[in-house]
This record gives C-alpha cells, sequence and structure tokens, in this order.
C-alpha cells in the first residue's frame, strides 16, 4: 500500500472507528451516532456540489441539497456498499480541478457502489470535459464492487497529457468488480480508451457490460471505444451490446491487450454489434490478448461497416483470438484485410462464421501476415467467404506468412477487380498464396471465383499459388494454382452450384447447394473431421453433418435445402 493509499484509508475508516468508540463508552453521557455502511442516498438536485459534512452520513450541500457529486463523496466516507439513487436529470459536472476525493473535477469512486439511474434516456452524468478538462468518472482500486444501472455517461475529455486513459471512465481493479447494465457511454476523448478504459491487476478482476451502448467517443491513439489491458485472471463479458461511431489511430471501437493467463475466467463479446467504427489500424477491434489455452472469444456477433485507413477493416488481431457463429460483412480497409486483419504471432480460429462484402487491396476477406518469425496462424471450420473483394490480389484470402488451415470452408463468388485507372494483373479470386505461406485444405470448396482487370470481362480464378490439399476438395478452377499433398476425393472443373448468399436456417448466412451439386456427400466418409481429428458432428448451421452416404464438401450440409432448390444452372 502507498503512503496516499494508507492516508486516504486512514481518512475513511478512523472517524467510523472513533464513533463507534465512542459510542461503546458512553462518553458524554448520551448515546452516539453511529454511521453504518449500506447507506442508500437518494439524489434531489443536478447542481454539481460538494457534500458539506461527510462525517455526519448526510448526502447535504451547502445549499440544503443531496447532489451526486455529495451523494459519491458519502458513499466513500465510510467502508461498505453504497447505493446511489439518481432520478431523471441532467447531472453536468463544472468544478474544475483534479484530485482522487470527488471534490473537483471528475467524479472519484474510492469504496463500494451501485449508482442507479432511472434510464439511459433520461438520466445524464455529462462530464462538461471542455470546461473541467477531466474524465466523467475515475473508480479507484479500494472500490471492490461498482455498478452502474440505466444511466449515460458522456462528454468526459482526459487528453492533455501523453498518456492520459479513459476519457469517460478509468477503472483501476485489485481482486474487483465491475457492472454495467442498460448504460450508454458516448461523446467522450482521451489518448486512450476515449470511451472507457479498464485497468485489470493480477489479482482476478471482472467486468461485465449487459445492454450497454459504446458510440461517438474518439482517442488519440487507441481505443476510441473500450481500452482493456488484461491482468492474469481476468474475467470480462460484453453481453448485448453495440459500439459504433467510435475512431482512434487504432482500435476504433475495442482494444484489447495484456496477458490473461494463469486462472483466466473467460473473456469474450457475445450477442453484440460492432459497427461504422473508424481508424487507420483495426476499426472494429483490435486484439493483443488472450492464449492458446484461452483465447478471447467473440460469438454470436456482427461486425459491420467499419472502416481502416491501412490494416483490418473489422478485426485486427495480434494475439489469440476464436471467432464463433459471427458475420463479419461490409467492412473495408484501404490497404490490407477488409475483413480481418491477421498479423505474424496472431492465433485466429474462425469457426460456424461468414465473412462477406468486405474490400481491401489486398486480401478483401482476409490478409495474413509476414514479418520476421512467419509464425501467423488462421484456422476456418465450417465458415464461408464470398463476395469479398480485392482490388490488388485475393479478394477473399491473401495469405503472404504463416499456416492457413481450411476444413469444410466454402470459398465463393469473391473477386478481384483491378480499377480500370490501374496498370495491374490482378490474381487470386479465391485466395492468393505466396511461396512464404502454407494454405491446407480439406472437404473445402472453391468455386465461382472472378478476376476483372480493365474493364475486361470476369475469369475465372479460384486460387493463386500452390494449395495444400488434405483430400475431398472441390475446386472449380485451377489454372492459376498448383496442388500438392493428398489429392483424394478432390473434385475440379466441376460447378459447385450454389445458391444465393442467404438465410438458409441458423445464425449467419450460407451458399447452400443446388440439388444435383457435386459437393454433396463427396466428402469424407464416414463423417468430416476438424483441425484436431475429431468429428464435425454439425455444419455452418448446426445442422446435423453428414447426412448422407458421406460429409458434403464445404460450409452446409445439403439436406434439407436441396430438395427444394431448383437447379437453375442447367
Amino acid at each position: 500500500m502507498t503512503r496516499s493509499q494508507f492516508i486516504k484509508f486512514v481518512r475513511k475508516a478512523l472517524p467510523a472507528l472513533l464513533v463507534a468508540l465512542i459510542s461503546l463508552m458512553g462518553i458524554g453521557g448520551r448515546s452516539a451516532v453511529v454511521l453504518a455502511a449500506g447507506n442508500t442516498y437518494v439524489v434531489n438536485s443536478t447542481a454539481d456540489l460538494p457534500d458539506a459534512d461527510q462525517g455526519d452520513g448526510i448526502c447535504l450541500t451547502a445549499s440544503g441539497t443531496c447532489t451526486l457529486r455529495a451523494a459519491i463523496m458519502q458513499a466513500n466516507y465510510l467502508i461498505g456498499p453504497d447505493t446511489i439513487t439518481l432520478p431523471a436529470g441532467l447531472y453536468k459536472l463544472t468544478r474544475v480541478g483534479d484530485d482522487d476525493i470527488a471534490v473537483l473535477g471528475d467524479l472519484d469512486i474510492t469504496d463500494d457502489v451501485t449508482i442507479q439511474g432511472a434510464g439511459s434516456g433520461v438520466t445524464i452524468v455529462d462530464g462538461n470535459g471542455v470546461v473541467t478538462g477531466d474524465r466523467v468518472f475515475q473508480i479507484t482500486a479500494s472500490a471492490k464492487a461498482t455498478s452502474f444501472n440505466g444511466l449515460t455517461i458522456r462528454n468526459g475529455k482526459k487528453d492533455a497529457n501523453a498518456f492520459d486513459q479513459g476519457g469517460g471512465l478509468y477503472w483501476d481493479g485489485a481482486g474487483s468488480q465491475l457492472h454495467f447494465t442498460n448504460v450508454v457511454i458516448e461523446n467522450n476523448a482521451s489518448r486512450y480508451g476515449g470511451g472507457l478504459y479498464l485497468n485489470y491487476s493480477t489479482t482476478g478482476d471482472t467486468v461485465s457490460f449487459d445492454h450497454v451502448v459504446v458510440r461517438g467517443n474518439s482517442a488519440a491513439a487507441a481505443a476510441g471505444g473500450l481500452a482493456v489491458n488484461f491482468g492474469d485472471g481476468a474475467g470480462f463479458a460484453m453481453l448485448n451490446s453495440r459500439v459504433y461511431n467510435n475512431k482512434a489511430y487504432e482500435g476504433g471501437g475495442i482494444y484489447f491487450q495484456g496477458t490473461t493467463t494463469y486462472g483466466l475466467s473467460s473473456v469474450s463479446i457475445e450477442n453484440s454489434q460492432i459497427y461504422s467504427n473508424t481508424a487507420s489500424l483495426s476499426a472494429g477491434f483490435e486484439n493483443h490478448s488472450g492464449d492458446a489455452t484461452v483465447p478471447i472469444k467473440v460469438l454470436n456477433t456482427d461486425l459491420y461497416q467499419n472502416h481502416a485507413d491501412y490494416y483490418g477493416g473489422a478485426i485486427g488481431n495480434y494475439g489469440t483470438l476464436a471467432v464463433f457463429t459471427t458475420t463479419v460483412d461490409a467492412n473495408s480497409a484501404v490497404v490490407r484485410g477488409g475483413g480481418i486483419y491477421n498479423y505474424e504471432g496472431g492465433h485466429l480460429d474462425i469457426n460456424q462464421s461468414t465473412l462477406s462484402d468486405n474490400l481491401a487491396q489486398f486480401g478483401g476477406g482476409i490478409y495474413s501476415e509476414l514479418f520476421i518469425h512467419n509464425n501467423a496462424a488462421l484456422t476456418m471450420t465450417n465458415s464461408t467467404l464470398s463476395g469479398n473483394t480485392a482490388s490488388r490480389d485475393g479478394g477473399g484470402i491473401y495469405a503472404v506468412g504463416g499456416h492457413i488451415s481450411l476444413f469444410n470452408t466454402t470459398i465463393a463468388r469473391n473477386l478481384v477487380l483491378v480499377p480500370t485507372n490501374v496498370v495491374y494483373t490482378g490474381l487470386g479470386g479465391g485466395v492468393y498464396i505466396t511461396a512464404t505461406a502454407t494454405v491446407s485444405v480439406l472437404d473445402t470448396l472453391f468455386g465461382d471465383n472472378t478476376h476483372t482487370y480493365q474493364a475486361l470481362l470476369p475469369e475465372q480464378d479460384d486460387c493463386f499459388g500452390t494449395v495444400d490439399s488434405q483430400g475431398f476438395n472441390l475446386i472449380e478452377q485451377t489454372t492459376n494454382c498448383t496442388i500438392s499433398g493428398i489429392t483424394t476425393g478432390n473434385i475440379t472443373g466441376l460447378d459447385p452450384r450454389l445458391g444465393p448468399l442467404q438465410n438458409y436456417g441458423g445464425p449467419t448466412k450460407t451458399l447452400a447447394p443446388y440439388s444435383g451439386s457435386p459437393v454433396i456427400d463427396a466428402g469424407q466418409t464416414p463423417y468430416c473431421t476438424d483441425v484436431n481429428g475429431a468429428p464435425l458432428s454439425t455444419d455452418q448451421r448446426g445442422i446435423q453433418r453428414p447426412l448422407g452416404a458421406g460429409c458434403d464438401i464445404g460450409s452446409v450440409e445439403s439436406f434439407p435445402y436441396s430438395l427444394y432448390l431448383p437447379d437453375v444452372k442447367k
């Protein structure tokens, strides 16, 4: 414990101990009032005034009202959980200055408290950062349990210094819990973590977001919306939330960093939306965290219409990330990885997910990077890449380094579309593979991918480079690529006969085969397998696999939809 932390502790604890001692001793011949923790303070004024007397246990300013600042000062004073009831209203901070006792500047929370608003649309705490030069809330390590419910946190500003963090809220964990429910965090600014900055300790902190909106925040450096610096044993859950219209140099929406090993409970983003964020690098989400034992997880989430000036339209992955039943759609990067940019050292596992209509110069859907050690790793299982566009090479995937493994994946209708004013050949409509990359494929479908140069007619172009076949693949056009490895069960030169990208059941859009498609029952028997050699019991939609004599090639097991799709290509 530092000297300043010890002084704060004594200031909080000593008055309560003295009052209790006086009561027990009966000094003064009458009973003393014991100030008990667990109080509820009901705010009745929107003014920004401090408490008049912290030692009296009453939320009361010199003007005779209970303000939010005064309530927080009282809640800080005695050790123990308190509740602040915050009615509808605009609570604008006006006290210029900087301290850690909630008298000036931001609202400092140093002890356990729940702040209960009347709803995010009607209870608004405005940091007024252009005047105060400060964020809205700061939560110190001494606060072990903090909750925000039903309110908006907006207009904080903490960016005077090069390493300022948390424009709307800054939190230091120390074996602590922090919860947000029905909260909006908007229009805040900082150097790092424009909306929020969460600084985990190494003692097992937990943070949860449920029905939270993080929007319109900005960071000059990293993490326009939410920045998280994890520690060992970290727990994090974002549920049913939206992160949009945030901007930063990197990690426009969300930025994760720090170790999450040693007793990690879980870190996940689930049933959420990340969209319309902008950055130079990793516009939607940048990840530097996770490990092979427990990766960072993104589940049942939509990432769309994010834009990066350089790399990673939706996701930039530098750590270990697992993506499940998720859609990455209509994102863009000016240079690399319109959908996903997987940097050297990044390990990415994509399952039952769809990347569609993403755009970049190289790797419209995915770009896998090489820097020095060539150890990027990407695995796709029961997933779809469709409609992604590159203006140079690699409409679906551009593999410049590392190892990519595809299991029952469909790569179809991606394209290289070179602008008419650019002199460039443009290859690899489906996948572009350099000599430094390995792309292994099993039960995977390449079809209907094209490239177009200088306004000429589209040419079939499913792959460029060497494809490491593990067997049972359909590759419609092999003109620009070499097929090595195991060729057992491979099909070439045949149209896969796929329906349009749409919902055929399940959480994501897919490309279902028409009846009579050559991919039906043409995969492994008696079942398809994943990266570990274990049977795949379902397809991308969650439908049983296999349903016929063998597994279907690609991400979709055709029954029952092939029975109802007319084969319009016959």
